[in-house]
């Protein structure tokens, strides 16, 4: 999907047309779900009219809404299953015994029926992979079952010292995603590296929570999806990535950077200085647009600036009292910095 343009012509008259976007109720599979519809309107003959992008966005919060009230896992999920254990496609539609062509539609983004939904998002736990396999040995060559069974074996060994690991315990991706999480699944990889692509203009912790906040919110505006599926909590300073304190801890243990002390003319503080350099493979170019855009934005402003803007999010506003979640769903689309 490209990044949805604000302002387009018209493809009947010619002229300037805005994006506009309004609260609608869409049904999908006997169900209803609200959305915010997007459409662009001319302002100079006033029809309305869609592009490929909007309407994949209008589509993809109707997909994201079913896929969380059913406990449904994303194609990402399910792709990410599959390499736990280091098995081809064809194979684990044949152990899961759904045909060949429906797996891969399901890894490329077709969403499941319920029962082959819960059937998939169970063997996220090897443990009960390997009680589904010896089920399924006898449509396996011995060789090929006990090359299989070797590989569940060693994924059972991580995952139980990976349940011991505070980096799992707040990134854990098969965790399901949701309105919470811009309905991806939360990458460490991911929101370390966006702390080091803002590190060099953000190195306060302050200003680098306000430059990770608008980058996944501007990037659910755009596309329905959050960077790096980490959640946001309102207090007062403004909108915050959840446990900020903590998940900073976690990436300085994992030698992305290092704290050190700063003078900044009044008192002492802490500063981060990066140990990695910044990966942008992990990152589609939509993102990667995200990241840049408010990279510039940002860049000439001051931090008390960016906090006044942020205090002026509806999301931080209507959560910063109870100091809840921010919903991606519920407030991207209204975002006002950007």
């Amino acid at each position: 999907m490209k990044y949805i343009k604000h302002k387009v012509e018209c493809p009947i008259c010619e002229g300037k047309a805005f994006l506009k976007f309004e609260q609608k109720s869409v049904p999908f599979r006997k169900e209803n779900f609200q959305i915010y519809s997007h459409f662009y309107k001319c302002e100079k003959c006033n029809e309305e009219f869609t592009t490929t992008e909007i309407d994949n966005l209008n589509i993809t919060q109707v997909y994201n809404q079913y896929r969380e009230r059913h406990n449904i896992p994303t194609s990402e999920q399910i792709k990410l299953i599959r390499k736990r254990y280091n098995i081809s496609a064809v194979k684990m539609s044949l152990i899961l015994g759904i045909g060949q062509n429906q797996y891969g539609l399901y890894e490329s983004g077709e969403i499941p029926n319920e029962s082959n939904s819960q059937l998939i998002s169970l063997i996220t736990n090897p443990k009960v992979f390997k009680e589904h396999l010896l089920k399924r040995k006898s449509i396996l060559q011995p060789k090929e079952f006990e090359k299989i069974l070797h590989k569940i074996e060693l994924a059972i060994s991580d995952y139980d010292e990976s349940s011991y690991s505070l980096t799992n315990r707040y990134f854990d991706p098969f965790i399901s995603p949701s309105e919470f999480t811009g309905f991806k699944f939360a990458s460490f990889k991911k929101f370390a590296n966006m702390i080091l692509f803002f590190l060099n203009d953000a190195f306060l912790v302050t200003r680098l929570n306000k430059y990770l906040f608008y980058a996944d919110f501007l990037n659910y505006k755009s596309t329905g999806y959050s960077i790096s599926g980490y959640n946001y909590a309102a207090i007062p300073l403004g909108p915050v990535p959840q446990d900020y304190k903590t998940i900073y801890n976690i990436v300085e243990e994992n030698n992305f950077i290092t704290t050190e002390t700063y003078d900044y003319g009044i008192d002492f503080t802490e500063k981060f200085t990066l140990l990695k350099n910044f990966d942008s493979s992990i990152f589609t170019e939509n993102e990667l647009n995200t990241l840049q855009k408010v990279k510039v934005k940002f860049a000439n402003l001051k931090t008390k600036e960016i906090i006044e803007m942020s205090h002026k999010e509806i999301g931080w506003k209507e959560n910063v009292e109870s100091k809840n979640l921010i919903s991606y769903q519920k407030y991207a689309f209204r975002l006002k910095g950007f």
